[in-house]
């Protein structure tokens, strides 16, 4: 296995994280009824677009060749972790809020 194939399989688990978590987060959702989320679409909308984004950036690492890899390692890198943190954060202000209610 390659590095970029390492680095990709490990991308993708983190997306699936991702998806598990939103996933239980709407779980979570319906047993406390919608009064108790009132901003969840938003939230939830607001989440599904970081796991597109986060697809998106790992098709983008699947057609990239070898070559181009190794000159776009630290940009890919940079950009995912600008998506996790994304991710983090709006997953937190979604729980944030639905403790407050």
């Amino acid at each position: 296995m390659t590095e970029k194939e390492s680095y990709r399989a490990y991308l993708q688990e983190q997306l699936d994280g991702w998806v598990e978590e939103v996933n239980d987060l709407r779980k979570k959702a319906g047993a406390a009824g919608a009064e108790a989320f009132k901003n969840m679409p938003e939230q939830i909308q607001i989440l599904e677009k970081k796991i597109e984004e986060g697809t998106a950036k790992l098709k983008e690492l699947a057609e990239t060749n070898e070559e181009a890899w190794d000159s776009l390692k630290d940009g890919f890198e940079s950009a995912w972790k600008s998506l996790s943190a994304g991710f983090k954060d709006a997953a937190t202000k979604f729980k944030w809020e639905k403790d407050r209610d």
